[in-house]
């Protein structure tokens, strides 16, 4: 297990926030496994103070759960989270390319492909490319202009990045993740909202798929 140390005292509860959760994300602390306070006190570099508000801020927002006489303990990945997660991301997915088409000229879509393009440059380097593709979502989301709906994706990516290192230990084919990419912009270039939708869809569909079947291993 390693984190950075932090730099500057008066960062050093949300450098502790972010390093510990980050590490909760990309799966470098696996779901379920227990969290020591000493240790992390000195792999990061902190006193157990800023360390004890960045666990609490932790457990506040459900990455971590303190069990009574046993310890803190990061939570696991369950179904009933996934299903929560993927349901509002299909949604607000789906919202997002309804607003989104009216609203595209060819401008915009040389954006959206040079966005893209970047997901394959990366596609050997599976930490990166688990981050842009939220990325690449985020972005059309802010093409909508809609800021609420983006805030809303927004608020739920780091989830979204946390089950996306689960497929990506499951097995998931980045390949397949950039050609469904590249059917979500085929159908943007149509300005086919059906089209575009049925590929989105399709795309979120086989990340979810793939985190299902982590789960039972």
């Amino acid at each position: 297990m390693t984190f950075l140390k932090a730099e500057q005292p008066q960062l050093f509860k949300d450098h502790a926030y972010k390093e510990i959760k980050k590490g909760i994300i990309q799966h470098k602390v696996e779901p379920g496994s227990m969290l020591n306070e000493r240790s992390l006190s000195e792999i990061l570099g902190i006193s157990r103070t800023p360390l004890k508000l960045a666990l609490q801020q932790l457990e506040v927002e459900g990455w971590i759960q303190s069990v009574p006489r046993k310890g803190i303990f990061v939570k696991t990945i369950n179904r009933q989270d996934v299903d929560d997660v993927f349901q509002l991301r299909k949604a607000n997915e789906v919202l997002v390319i309804e607003l989104l088409i009216p609203l595209l000229d060819n401008e915009t879509i040389e954006k959206i492909e040079k966005v893209d393009k970047q997901l394959s440059d990366i596609k050997k380097e599976p930490l990166k490319f688990v981050y842009h593709d939220s990325s690449f979502h985020l972005f059309l989301a802010e093409l909508s202009q809609n800021l609420r709906l983006y805030q809303l994706i927004q608020n739920l990516t780091d989830h979204f990045n946390w089950y996306g290192f689960a497929a990506l230990k499951a097995g998931i084919s980045l390949d397949e993740v950039y050609y469904e990419h590249k059917l979500i912009i085929e159908g943007l270039k149509a300005r086919n909202i059906h089209q575009t939708t049925n590929a989105v869809l399709n795309h979120i569909d086989n990340t979810y798929s793939t985190i299902l079947e982590s789960l039972k291993e």
